[in-house]
């Protein structure tokens, strides 16, 4: 794959990563399924059931979207492991990708995102007083 494909695929990939198609339903998973991560050391078996689920939505998302634009597995894998996909500006659009075979990366992402939830319900909290 010349690097003009593989630009053109990662900027494909980080339009579809931005797109409401992709941001809604593992926005909305994350956050029906992030209340039971919590920060201790141990993982429970339920993260590891939630992971599975988490990975069966990612993975249909984005086959759907590489049929849409025509890009094999292969040529998403080669992308998401460019030095492009890896800079810094684009590594917080792919640790939701990367997290569907990254065990750790998920239970951080969703132990993260428990917290804002928290945080966003304590400052409600604060203006309703």
């Amino acid at each position: 794959m010349s690097e003009d494909d593989s630009e053109w695929i990662i900027e494909s990939i980080v339009g579809y990563l931005g797109s409401p198609e992709w941001v809604i339903p593992v926005t909305d998973f994350m956050e029906n399924k992030c209340t039971v991560f919590d920060d201790e050391d141990e993982n429970k078996l339920s993260y590891t059931e939630i992971h599975q689920q988490y990975k069966k939505l990612a993975e249909k998302l984005l086959e759907n979207y590489m049929q849409e634009v025509g890009i094999n597995e292969q040529q998403f894998l080669d992308a998401c492991t460019s030095p492009f996909a890896k800079s810094q500006s684009l590594q917080p659009m792919f640790q939701p990708v990367l997290a569907t075979d990254d065990f750790q990366m998920f239970r951080s992402l969703m132990v993260q995102k428990n917290m804002e939830l928290q945080l966003q319900a304590l400052r409600v909290i604060k203006e309703k007083n």
